[in-house]
């Protein structure tokens, strides 16, 4: 069966490589690409479509959207951590309301705004995989370091809205599937600043979308609502 798949945030490093990743997959019959500025495609099966998470009122672009009846699963892969503005916080003292909101906007409001917004071609659709990027630092039983208070919480908002519409979804169609995915450290601008830090392994964008569609495409009905890692394994709350 062709599979028509959306993908949001598809200039960053991971979204770009979701983009490349399904243009060759032969299975795979349309990707809407999503992103803040309007990529060239670089395959007919590719449909860009400019949108500005922070302006509820830019999602009408997706009526936009053409000779698509169902979509077969969403990957949402926004996100912010830090810009030359915005540094995370080492200490409470750093905590700043307007970087909050910032961070809440893209990571939180932006994505959940948009899934409201195609609501209906999920309820046209016959079961859909809609999948967040999340992050193993969203986890309150695994913060053993504190800080970075503005992202880890944003994270852990965003896993509660996974719950909360894994549920609702699933109401509407038990075929229907609403999962996290913790990408991994991965080599991009997002994580650039702090690779010198990390004592595990380093995934490129490639690499990390290898292993992330492998857990795609394993998950069942059963996993919904759930936060997985790239290897599969569950997050903890």
């Amino acid at each position: 069966m062709n599979k028509n798949i959306l993908i949001a945030g598809s200039t960053g490093a991971i979204g770009s490589e979701f983009i490349r990743f399904y243009s060759d997959d032969p299975n795979v019959e349309k990707i809407v690409s999503l992103s803040r500025k309007k990529i060239e495609p670089t395959h007919n099966k590719i449909q860009s479509i400019e949108l500005d998470y922070s302006n509820e009122q830019s999602f009408e672009n997706l009526n936009k959207i053409s000779q698509l009846e169902s979509l077969s699963t969403i990957i949402i892969a926004t996100g912010i951590l830090h810009t030359d503005q915005i540094k995370p916080e080492k200490s409470i003292d750093e905590i700043n309301s307007k970087v909050l909101e910032k961070v809440f906007q893209v990571n939180v409001y932006g994505p959940i705004l948009l899934v409201k917004k195609l609501l209906p071609l999920i309820k046209k659709s016959q079961g859909v995989k809609v999948v967040f990027l999340t992050a193993r630092v969203g986890s309150i039983s695994d913060n053993g370091l504190g800080g970075w208070y503005s992202y880890r919480s944003s994270k852990c908002a965003l896993n509660m809205m996974i719950k909360n519409l894994s549920i609702e979804l699933q109401r509407a169609n038990k075929e229907n599937i609403v999962i996290g995915i913790h990408p991994g450290t991965v080599r991009s601008t997002l994580s650039e600043p702090f690779l010198k830090y990390v004592k595990h392994g380093i995934f490129s964008p490639r690499e990390s979308v290898e292993l992330m569609t492998q857990v795609i495409n394993k998950i069942s009905q059963k996993d919904s609502g759930k936060c997985f890692d790239f290897s599969g394994k569950v997050i903890d709350p």
